[in-house]
């Protein structure tokens, strides 16, 4: 076909149209793209939950962002009024107690060993008796050695029940009258199944209790058991000493210094919060109040009364006050990151 000259310039017009649009539409993606890359790197505006009211700095927190951080609030409960008190205790190195119970396991085996070796020499002469009576069917050298032989087991078996008697004698005067070897208390304590624990109290404790809840290391706690009264003091815990046990998988070691929470007898009602409700910050001890607006607050209150849980005690707050019992760290945290200048809310 033959390209005539208006042909050539039909043609030239459309490519030119063509490129253009082209040149038009990457310039409109590239500034979408531009676009698109600016709201990317756009800091992320972090919503404002701290603000003042009537001089008081609160924490306004939509049910959203509670149900994704996991921030429970629960009323507190009214305490019973049985005050504690800390005492201190350590958990008991029993290696001297197995030593001595091993000695007693050891020495009651040869006693029964040592007692069945009497026992046959013991009919063996008087077989020899019989028959060195009987028209002197067996020798005065035999009737010698039975005898001999009789005296020996006799005395291996008053030794190995000496030796028997010194350990359970030795563990008494040591660990109490409690602790006796070849008891399966004694038996737990040897396997490590439960551990030793000495607990100081005061004179004016009076009895000992039968149960004691007991912290240790990183708040690690468990419910310690009497045994009796303690064979003798240990200069590390002064106080009477009162032996407990609890469970060898509570996580104490022995040598290890723990507390335990003693009931004083007084009676002071108040109210009881959560140790998952406490925060620490400033050296003070602080609670979040959930105000009826839905607000939190945070409250100081004094740590130094606990029940018999191990839940604190606190005055001034009446039962049924919504406390944040679980995740007031989080809410802490939000309140320390918030360091602007904080603005009123109009409440």
């Amino acid at each position: 076909m033959t390209i005539t000259p208006r042909l050539r310039l039909v043609l030239a017009v459309v490519i030119g149209v063509a490129l253009i649009a082209a040149a038009i539409w990457a310039v409109g993606e590239a500034r979408v793209e531009a676009g698109a890359e600016a709201a990317r790197e756009r800091p992320v505006a972090t919503p404002q939950r701290v603000f003042t009211d009537d001089g008081q700095t609160i924490l306004r927190i939509d049910a959203a962002t509670l149900a994704r951080s996991g921030i429970t609030t629960t009323p507190l409960a009214a305490s019973d009024g049985r005050a504690t008190v800390p005492v201190f205790a350590t958990v008991v190195d029993t290696t001297r107690l197995t030593d001595l119970a091993n000695a007693w396991a050891v020495g009651a085996a040869q006693v029964a060993a040592a007692r069945a070796r009497a026992g046959a020499s013991r009919a063996s002469l008087a077989r020899t008796r019989l028959l060195y009576a009987d028209a002197q069917n067996a020798s005065l050298a035999q009737l010698q050695a039975a005898q001999a032989a009789y005296a020996a087991d006799e005395a291996g078996a008053n030794a190995a029940q000496a030796q028997a008697a010194t350990a359970l004698a030795s563990a008494r005067q040591e660990f109490g009258p409690a602790l006796v070897p070849g008891s399966s208390l004694v038996a737990a304590l040897v396997a490590r199944r439960i551990l030793l624990l000495q607990v100081a109290l005061p004179p004016e404790a009076g009895a000992a209790p039968p149960t004691l809840v007991v912290e240790g290391d990183g708040g690690v706690r468990t419910l310690a058991h009497l045994i009796g009264a303690a064979a003798r003091t240990d200069p590390r815990v002064p106080g009477r000493g009162a032996y407990y046990t609890v469970p060898g998988s509570s996580g104490f070691v022995p040598g290890m210094s723990v507390t335990a929470q003693l009931a004083t007898g007084s009676n002071r009602p108040g109210t009881t919060v959560p140790t998952a409700a406490i925060v620490n910050w400033q050296g003070k001890s602080w609670i979040y109040r959930r105000r009826p607006d839905g607000a939190f607050v945070r409250v100081a209150v004094a740590t130094e009364q606990r029940d018999a849980a191990g839940n604190y005690v606190v005055h001034g707050l009446a039962p049924g006050t919504p406390v944040a019992t679980k995740g007031a760290q989080l809410l802490l945290s939000e309140e320390l990151r918030s360091q602007a200048p904080i603005e009123s809310d109009g409440d």
